[in-house]
């Protein structure tokens, strides 16, 4: 652990220094090559109980998000990406605690994705177009079907939280569903919020009310997919401005 805490630090300082760099580039390509190997570490670890892995890699899947979109937007920043990165960060945070077992980490991190969920909204909503009312309904029908199957096993003094936190991953998803950009954009945001609503939804019903099995690859797979489309669609909406 007292390497790894050394390791995060370093990466840290290099990021706040990353400005000063301009230089330094990434493209696509090899952003999606170390996401996704990152991300594989960390399943494939997770998956065999490789507690120490997840521990290494976990929080390193939304850094590496974060010096990505950080890199493509520096030179042509608006208030939209600064909220984006923090919405990042906010997950880069959620997914710390929740290695951790405990109400406290769980609710801590729940709340540091509501933030993620909240800085997203205020995202979609400065991009809003036509109303969606499929996934108006659908949506909401998802979330509520979700909180009546794992209600009873939930103990109160979760069940506002966990209710305040549906309502705005069903409302981010919905407003992915209304952005006004390029169909390319569109779909992957759309795709991604649909995907963070069903890793969500697989990771309440698993903590909750019965073990899934291959929990870890279906919680974890969908939730780096998730982000990945949510974070390169809405870089793809911004070249099409």
């Amino acid at each position: 652990m007292g390497i790894a805490k050394v390791f995060y630090v370093k990466l840290v300082l290099r990021i706040l220094y990353l400005k000063q760099a301009h230089t330094i580039t990434m493209n696509l390509k090899t952003f999606t090559i170390i996401y996704f190997i990152i991300s594989l570490i960390e399943i494939c670890s997770g998956t065999m109980g490789f507690q120490e892995g997840v521990l290494a890699t976990k929080p390193l899947i939304l850094f590496s998000i974060i010096v990505y979109y950080f890199l493509k937007t520096r030179n042509q920043s608006v208030w939209q990406d600064k909220v984006m990165l923090v919405a990042f960060a906010f997950s880069m945070l959620g997914d710390s605690l929740l290695m951790f077992e405990g109400e406290t980490h769980f609710m801590m991190g729940l709340g540091s994705f509501l933030m993620t969920h909240l800085c997203y909204i205020s995202v979609f909503l400065s991009q809003k177009g036509k109303a969606n009312f499929i996934t108006r309904v659908l949506l909401p029908i998802l979330g509520a079907a979700v909180f009546l199957f794992i209600q009873n096993q939930l103990a109160d003094s979760i069940k506002l939280p966990f209710i305040a936190y549906m309502l705005a991953i069903i409302t981010m998803s919905i407003l992915a569903s209304e952005r006004n950009r390029s169909p390319e954009s569109y779909r992957l945001v759309l795709i991604g919020a649909v995907l963070f609503m069903i890793s969500d939804s697989l990771l309440a019903i698993n903590q909750f009310a019965k073990p899934l099995p291959y929990s870890t690859i279906l919680v974890m797979g969908t939730y780096v997919l998730a982000q990945y489309c949510i974070a390169t669609g809405f870089l793809k909406g911004k070249e099409s401005d």
